[in-house]
């Protein structure tokens, strides 16, 4: 039996999930949560074999709490389920330790095989992403220019693409307000950006806001 926690900030969208993995007999819902301190508090409270994770919900980013997942929990493996185009986060989660990265518009096969792959210790992708890291890899894809972000410029430029303040960030990621302001600062910079409009409108164009 594969003992799952559905992480992701909509209650409607843990329970179409929840209905859909219980129609397998060897996977079963053990726990729900619907912030990155709740995924933290399930984890603490009871076994948990595979995390399906929503790639931004209120409190620690995706990154930090792969960082400490692995940290505290290596045992857990994380499967990252988002509206996010594959090709956005996918390098980025992989490297931080996630066992599989897919969209939400997938078919819900595809989630049951990343939910077993990653419990048998393996890493799932899609075959489209696969073909798209290929293209990469050998010169042919086109990398957007946020790619040149660290991981918490980009937690932090699409939270403000979702339009939270500065300080509902700093207080999600337990940071001092000068600090998300110079990270706002410095998104811009790196992505020639003039003004925070055009910040967030290079955002939604690039799909970075769900």
């Amino acid at each position: 039996m594969i003992r799952i926690l559905l992480a992701d900030d909509h209650t409607l969208v843990r329970e179409g999930l929840r209905r859909i993995l219980e129609e397998h007999a060897d996977l079963r819902v053990v726990a729900e949560a619907g912030t990155g301190d709740e995924v933290l508090g399930a984890v603490a409270a009871a076994p948990v074999d595979v995390l399906v994770l929503d790639i931004t919900m209120p409190g620690p980013g995706v990154f930090d709490l792969l960082k400490r997942l692995g940290e505290d929990y290596p045992s857990v493996r994380t499967v990252v389920l988002t509206m996010h185009r594959e090709d956005q986060y996918a390098v980025r989660v992989l490297r931080a330790g996630a066992a599989g990265y897919l969209s939400k518009e997938r078919s819900p096969e595809f989630l049951v095989e990343a939910i077993r792959k990653a419990h048998r210790g393996e890493v799932f992708i899609s075959p489209s992403l696969a073909d798209t890291l290929a293209a990469q890899v050998v010169g042919l894809g086109r990398r957007p220019t946020h790619q040149l972000l660290s991981d918490r410029e980009l937690d932090v430029l699409v939270r403000l693409a979702k339009g939270q303040s500065v300080k509902a960030i700093a207080a999600e990621l337990s940071l001092d307000r000068k600090t998300v302001s110079t990270y706002h600062s410095r998104i811009r910079r790196k992505l020639h950006l003039r003004s925070g409009a055009e910040l967030i409108r290079y955002a939604l164009e690039q799909g970075l806001a769900e």
